[in-house]
């Protein structure tokens, strides 16, 4: 009888031990391949408008994953680089690719005039958004994501060559990526690998609001 109970006993004990041993053995998730960031509010309460005129926020795209992206429609390389591999990860998202929201914040108002802009965001995808701060404006919307934006001449402009608009934008390269509870959640730069940035916007895309 004692040997039953000890065996029965040993049955049970193994049982429990299995128990919590499989709810202790969840993983916890991995991590982004991009830079993961907390508690950080850039560009929380600026009203920038957008080509139409229409001023719009962050918490506009609540229940998107919103990518922020600096650039200027006279950009050579980086700026059209970025917006058609961002358009290459929409498109490998799939279905989930309709909850991708891409803005593109002009560090160029003085020449990014709201029709060009348009085109020139929308060149890239239809779904992409472009916004226009005033130039009074851009430096506080830059120094509230932490960026930078400096007008320098062309080569061999002169010294009026900015008055003239012969220059170009040293600006930061930054994504800023919110998710769809708007909060800013990961940074990632310009020389992203697409399938790994795809992974990142599709899983910040699955999860709930």
């Amino acid at each position: 009888m004692n040997g039953k109970c000890m065996t029965r006993r040993s049955v049970l004990g193994s049982l429990l031990l299995g128990l919590l041993a499989a709810c202790g053995s969840s993983d916890p998730a991995p991590p982004f391949n991009s830079t993961e960031v907390s508690g950080i509010d850039y560009g929380r309460g600026l009203r920038i408008a957008d080509t139409d005129g229409q001023p719009r926020q962050l918490e506009d795209f609540r229940g998107q994953v919103l990518v922020v992206f600096f650039g200027f429609t006279s950009c050579p390389d980086v700026c059209p680089t970025t917006l058609a591999r961002l358009r290459m990860v929409r498109d490998a998202m799939g279905e989930d690719g309709a909850k991708l929201q891409v803005a593109l914040i002009s560090v160029d108002p003085e020449r990014d005039l709201p029709e060009r802009l348009a085109t020139y965001a929308r060149s890239f995808d239809p779904s992409f958004v472009a916004l226009r701060p005033e130039p009074a404006e851009l430096e506080q919307v830059t120094q509230s994501f932490r960026a930078i934006a400096i007008k320098v001449p062309l080569q061999g402009a002169g010294d009026d060559a900015i008055a003239r608009g012969e220059y170009t934008v040293d600006h930061s390269g930054t994504l800023y990526v919110y998710d769809r509870a708007n909060r800013l959640r990961l940074i990632t730069q310009p020389t992203f690998d697409v399938q790994q940035f795809t992974a990142d916007l599709q899983r910040l895309a699955r999860e709930p609001v």
